[in-house]
């Protein structure tokens, strides 16, 4: 399963890569019209190169080299559109966050055998200057002074809050609020169970089931393990610290990998950038071993296909409070909601859904002595999605010392 989930998302990611300049080499043309990908386009955003972009340039030079140029990023679907449903290409998140395509005028100048232009700008969230190149068939875009209209956030930088456990709560660096009318069973009756808040919290994401090389983790420790740090920067950017799973080195989050912008008192929205994504993640991945029980995960994955990969260049729309000294970053009901009464309903109430995650946790420390209770609780997971009024998903994180 972990498989197929991660071949879907590969596919989903891969970056548009066939291009073609169609420019015209006769010096005699006046109209220039150019595209521009992979190793003819040259980004840098504030000095640092960002991939992952396109970009058409048109001008005519008998109008003063008056011209358009666009920036943007387009997504090849074609692996994942064969029942001819899905668009074959996808718009990805755009140069600057919060705009997909960015057209603006440029004014182009010729020097010798070189094209120069210069602007500056503001779309609805940032303010940038740009200066532009073509150098034979490279065309070099460089941003600079890139600015956030809202700095809200700007500067802030957190790292995951450490868990603490209560008397009636359990809380640590990742962030649930779930609230159903119906509840989990553990082997006394649903009328007996846990509420779903509590059950997650308590039982789930503290529990030290996750094999972790020659140990086992919870949910909150691997987090907690993982990201180090992160800021939001000025201009738009989330920098950061996190621990690459494959080398287990500490490891710079990259420049332009995930964007934000604020949009209002207490919604951001995040831009990631799929091929770096992609690259970063390539060296992390894992095969699953074979198991007996096949579930069908098509409506989960075409779920995922219609809700999220628009977003990938309209935003992931992200909410936030601060609560007791802890800022929650967490994925809004709005879009959970129909994700847990739709295809994760019908998942859970697939015949071969308690038996696959009895053998998924096959061998897992501890896990026999408690099949009494996680048994009953794992078939009870449908109503309890089924009554689900209310679910928020994310991390918790307190300011970084």
């Amino acid at each position: 399963m972990k498989k197929k989930i991660f071949l879907f998302v590969a596919a989903a990611m891969s970056i548009l890569s066939v291009t073609s300049c169609k420019s015209d080499d006769n010096d005699n043309s006046e109209i220039v019209d150019a595209s521009f990908v992979n190793e003819t386009l040259q980004v840098t955003y504030n000095g640092v190169p960002v991939i992952g972009k396109n970009a058409h340039l048109h001008f005519d030079k008998a109008q003063g080299g008056e011209g358009t140029l666009n920036v943007y990023s387009a997504i090849d679907m074609s692996a994942v559109a064969a029942d001819n449903q899905t668009s074959s290409v996808l718009y990805g998140p755009g140069v600057l966050p919060g705009t997909p395509v960015l057209t603006i005028p440029v004014n182009v100048v010729k020097e010798g055998d070189n094209f120069y232009f210069a602007t500056s700008g503001s779309t609805e969230y940032v303010d940038y200057e740009l200066d532009g190149e073509i150098n034979g068939s490279v065309l070099s875009l460089d941003f600079s002074n890139v600015s956030l209209k809202n700095k809200v956030l700007a500067g802030k930088s957190y790292k995951p809050a450490p868990l603490e456990v209560g008397h009636t709560a359990v809380t640590g660096s990742v962030y649930v609020n779930w609230e159903s009318t119906a509840k989990f069973d553990i082997g006394f009756g649903a009328e007996n169970g846990f509420t779903a808040q509590t059950f997650i919290a308590s039982l789930v994401l503290n529990s030290a089931f996750i094999p972790m090389g020659n140990t086992q983790m919870s949910v909150y420790d691997i987090v907690k393990a993982l990201l180090k740090n992160a800021t939001f920067t000025a201009d738009g950017n989330i920098t950061g610290t996190y621990v690459d799973m494959a080398t287990n080195q500490e490891t710079a989050i990259p420049v332009g990998i995930a964007q934000y912008v604020a949009v209002s008192g207490n919604e951001i929205k995040l831009f990631l950038n799929p091929e770096m994504i992609i690259a970063s993640a390539m060296g992390a991945r894992s095969e699953s071993g074979d198991q007996s029980y096949e579930l069908d995960t098509t409506p989960l994955l075409a779920y995922a296909m219609e809700t999220f990969l628009p977003m990938l260049s309209e935003g992931i729309p992200v909410e936030y409070k601060v609560e007791n000294g802890m800022t929650s970053f967490y994925l809004p009901s709005s879009i959970l909601l129909p994700l847990a009464k739709g295809p994760l309903y019908d998942l859970t109430s697939d015949p071969n859904f308690v038996p696959f995650v009895e053998e998924s946790m096959k061998g897992m420390e501890g896990m026999a002595d408690m099949m009494g209770m996680i048994r009953p609780a794992i078939a009870s997971l449908p109503s309890v999605l089924e009554g689900t009024t209310l679910l928020e998903l994310g991390l918790n994180l307190v300011d970084a010392e």
